[in-house]
This record gives C-alpha cells, structure tokens and sequence, in this order.
C-alpha cells in the first residue's frame, strides 16, 4: 500500500482493472502515518468522486459498507483473495497479519473472513479481464489483501489522472497555507526534491544495477517508447546541486515564462536548510519558501511544514513544476497537470536531459 504518493499510483491501476471487469470499483480511504501511528482519510476528503464516475463506476468504501455490503457482503460470506498464500499464521491469505492490513479492516469493523481465495495464475492485469469474468462470475464482491493494481501501475492506466480532480477542501488548504506563507496572489514555481536517507538508500540501486523501471520513472521515460531499454542514470533520483540549479535556472529565465515567477516553493521529505541557503544563494532574487523557512529579503524561521496533501496541490498547480523522475509523489502531481490540466510543457524533471538525444528544455513535453 505504502504511503500517498504509492496509493495514488495504484489507484489509476485499479481503476483501469475495475473499468475492464465491469465491476464497481470501492475506493478505499488515504491510509495516513502519523508518529508511526495508522490513521484514515476518506477517499472524498482528498479526492473528488464525480469526475471519476464519469470513467467508470465508483463508490467510496464508507458508503459501500453502510448502503450495499449489507445486501451483498455479509459477514459470513466475506472471503479474502490474494495470489498465494501469505502471512506465517497459517495456509491463507492472512488479512490481518502485519500493518496497515488488520488497522485498515478493523476500521471498518471487519475481523472475520469466511475463508482465502487464491487467484493463482491470474495477476491483477485489466489484460485478463475475460478470464477473471468467467472464473468469479458467482462473486458478487471481489475483495483484496492489496490494490488490484501492479506497482508500478500500468502504462494504460496513467492517462486516467484526467478523472482526478483534488476536493474543495484541499483547496482551501493549500489557499489558506499560502497565504500563511505569503504567496497568495504570486505566481510560483513548485520543486520536488526528494533526499531523506531512506530515499537516498532506495536511488543507491541505480549505482548497483542497470534498470531500465523504477518506481514511477515511466512519467520521464514514456516518449522513449515500449521498446526502449535505456538504463535509468543515477541523477534522475537523486538529483546533484549543480542539476537542480541548472533545472531551476532554465525554468525561471526561459522566454516562455510570461508570469515572471519570483517565488519557488519547495516540497520535500527532509528540510535540508543548507541546501535551501545555497540555493538561495545562487539566486538573490527569489524568495524560496521551504517547509519551515521563507529566504526572501529576509530570513523567517517560524512555520510549520505543511500536511503533505498540501504539497500536492501546490506541485499540481504551480505555475511550473520541476519534480523527481522517480517518485511516485511527483508522479501524482505529473500526471494530473499533463493529462487533466494540460501543463505537459511547464512540467519538468530533475536530469531527463540524460535520456534524450537533442534535448530541448522548452520544447520538450512529457
């Protein structure tokens, strides 16, 4: 399941699974962490539920177990699926064994499971839709361990970011905290920059092995085409100081950016403070608003970082975005500015230039 940036990931797989069986997919709600405690956002919280109904039929998981579950998916009827056997309590599917699996199904007031199904060869692809259909034509609910979604999802599932539409509520708290911060009325270039030492751990693997999939590197790579197997370069993850200010330099001063941004905010998973200073040394005249910092005229320590559903909206609509090839994070921003927003050429990431012959900062569009 993993965290945001991962769910949203496989939410477009899942969609596209549930569209190709006929089935109506139940939008389970954010599973959050905080202080290493599980917690639960609804779906609607975050996310708009119309717009998504218009590609195919949904319904969030808090209406389906208060209206339809008690018609079609009673207690003693409930069977759980997953490809093999997992878990070590014993030969099934073990539902509630690890985190967030026994939080997420408790909060739903779910401890017991008839029995485990395992669907064993049939993967969770909308490629075998026909033999799903006819092999659990009797099941009138399809329940999962995970996401019926592979990870990273499929490329015909990315353009369905076109159906997601962040709630009113983000909104006004992404309004709100920009006016905390002073950038209300401003236009402003957003930055993801990902460099917390688990991420740094994970980009590691770039150095070890030639891969040509990492997590969601298919939104910098999709114009290589199927065939390509270029062998994905360490920058892409974990971006240097010279290419984040060789990226940043380009985006500000290109002859395209009409609002002449003066603002750059910057979503991250650590507030490395000296790389913000640095920064905001080699570019005097912009004001950089970081987690808890603004560099402007002068230097304000007094905020608090904001929720991460925050960050999304502002990378979503920024006036520019520049993010990480490889998070699934930037991905879920990405993927709605190209294909909902239509923003593909004010959407950049960090070191795409080393894939392509001939690169062209502004003309290029993912």
């Amino acid at each position: 399941m993993g965290r945001f940036g991962n769910q949203g990931e496989q939410l477009l797989g899942s969609l596209l699974f549930a569209k190709h069986l006929n089935r109506t997919l139940v939008l389970p709600p954010f599973i959050e962490y905080k202080n290493f405690e599980v917690m639960f956002a609804s779906f609607d919280k975050y996310i708009e539920v119309e717009p998504i109904s218009i590609y195919t039929r949904v319904v969030t998981m808090e209406i389906f177990m208060e209206s339809i579950a008690p018609n079609i998916w009673r207690p003693d009827d409930r069977v759980i699926m997953c490809y093999k056997s997992r878990g070590t309590q014993n030969e099934g599917c073990n539902p509630f064994e690890g985190n967030p699996f026994k939080p997420f199904w408790f909060h739903f007031n779910i401890t017991h499971f008839k029995s485990s199904e395992f669907h064993h060869p049939l993967s969770t692809s909308f490629e075998q839709a026909q033999s799903w259909n006819e092999r659990y034509k009797n099941f009138k609910v399809l329940t999962f361990v995970g996401a019926p979604s592979p990870f990273p999802t499929a490329e015909e599932a990315v353009p369905l970011a076109e159906y997601i539409n962040l709630s009113s509520l983000v909104k006004k708290m992404a309004m709100d905290y920009r006016e905390s911060r002073g950038f209300a009325r401003k236009p402003y270039l957003a930055l993801h920059l990902r460099h917390g030492s688990d991420w740094i751990q994970a980009c590691k693997l770039l150095k070890e092995n030639a891969m040509s999939e990492f997590f969601s590197s298919q939104q910098c790579t999709a114009k290589l085409g199927r065939e390509a197997r270029i062998s994905l370069p360490y920058e892409l993850c974990n971006p240097s100081f010279k290419t984040i200010v060789d990226y940043l330099s380009e985006a500000l001063n290109y002859e395209s950016n009409v609002h002449k941004i003066e603002t750059v905010y910057i979503a991250t998973d650590s507030d490395n403070k000296k790389l913000w200073e640095k920064l905001k040394r080699s570019f005097k005249n912009i004001t950089f608003i970081t987690p808890t910092t603004t560099y402007g005229t002068e230097t304000v320590k007094k905020y608090k970082p904001p929720h991460y559903i925050v960050d999304i909206y502002l990378m979503t609509y920024s006036n520019f975005f520049i993010g990480n090839c490889i998070s699934s994070f930037t991905a879920f921003a990405s993927r709605i500015r190209t294909f909902n927003l239509h923003l593909g050429k004010a959407t950049k990431f960090f070191g795409e230039m080393l894939l392509y012959e001939n690169y062209n900062f502004v003309k290029d569009e993912l």
